[in-house]
């Protein structure tokens, strides 16, 4: 889900089994940034980050 941001491109990550947790990404450092809390493997956050940053791609809908 996206939420309003001024700062940053940010998403809540909400997965059966864990905390809730926020993917942002840092413009300046060009990275994606993750909570302290997600507390799951580095794989899932960066399949996560995958879906979120290229949504079309994966469902394969087109714009």
């Amino acid at each position: 889900m996206k939420i309003q941001d001024d700062f940053h491109e940010t998403y809540a990550v909400i997965l059966e089994g864990y905390h809730s947790f926020c993917v942002w990404m840092d413009e300046k450092a060009e990275k994606w940034k993750t909570s302290k809390s997600a507390g799951i493997e580095e794989e899932a956050i960066d399949q996560i980050i995958g879906i979120l940053h290229n949504p079309a791609e994966k469902t394969g809908k087109t714009a």
